[in-house]
């Protein structure tokens, strides 16, 4: 009986414990945030960029699946082997750039986009 009448308020301290805003939600890791910045990121770019004469040397590689830092690889089109011009990688909602493209002509407008699209925004400049 006693056993009984403490689960309704066991499920109760459970209840409210899953409410607590002192964190991530239980279950999602900063990994996974990561990767779903990029997948925003990487959806965009694919509608925008690789539509853009500015962009159109290049081709996007997704690493998102990876057991280490997520990233997006901007690489010259058609040569998959070759090294990235711009690495995008992230780490929970932070997101840093590097490579060639980041100190180029194209850096505020690759910076802007990625910034604007890793909070959610959609479209293109």
């Amino acid at each position: 009986m006693t056993r009984i009448l403490l689960m309704p308020a066991l499920m109760g301290s459970l209840t409210l414990a899953a409410c607590s805003p002192s964190g991530p939600p239980v279950g999602v890791s900063n990994n996974s945030i990561a990767v779903a910045t990029l997948q925003k990121v990487n959806t965009q770019a694919h509608q925008c960029w690789l539509k853009d004469p500015e962009f159109s040397a290049y081709g996007i590689v997704p690493e998102l699946d990876t057991t280490g830092t997520p990233r997006l690889l901007l690489i010259p089109r058609g040569k998959p082997q070759a090294l990235p011009k711009l690495v995008i990688a992230a780490s929970g909602s932070n997101i840093s750039l590097y490579g060639p493209l980041s100190s180029s002509e194209l850096t505020p407008r690759i910076q802007a986009d990625v910034a604007r699209w890793s909070k959610g925004a959609t479209g293109c400049a």
